[in-house]
């Protein structure tokens, strides 16, 4: 890690309903923002939704640390959650794990 980079931890979090499942995976996904909000940690936890496709979502995450997000995976709201992925999703989760440089 250089001087610019930072310990911080940004994952950008991308999904897709299921058709007819938009609003129920809009539903879950707005009820994580709560709880997640208040897990050590958390910097920034943003919930997005596709401009011209309600079926697409995206979480913009900011972690202090790696390990207060994967601390976060073990939650009983995350974990409930992923217990419903295969009924909401359409295709693959689709994370991406960032450091911020400049």
């Amino acid at each position: 890690m250089t001087n610019t980079e930072s310990p911080a931890l940004t994952v950008v979090a991308q999904l897709r309903a299921k058709p007819g499942k938009e609003q129920t995976l809009r539903e879950a996904l707005t009820a994580l923002v709560a709880p997640t909000t208040r897990e050590p940690g958390c910097v920034t936890y943003d919930l997005h939704v596709d401009v011209d496709d309600p079926a697409a979502f995206c979480f913009y995450e900011v972690w202090s640390t790696p390990a207060d997000h994967a601390a976060n995976l073990q939650t009983t709201h995350l974990q409930a959650f992923a217990a419903q992925l295969d009924d909401l999703l359409d295709g693959e989760l689709h994370v991406s794990l960032l450091r911020h440089i400049a």
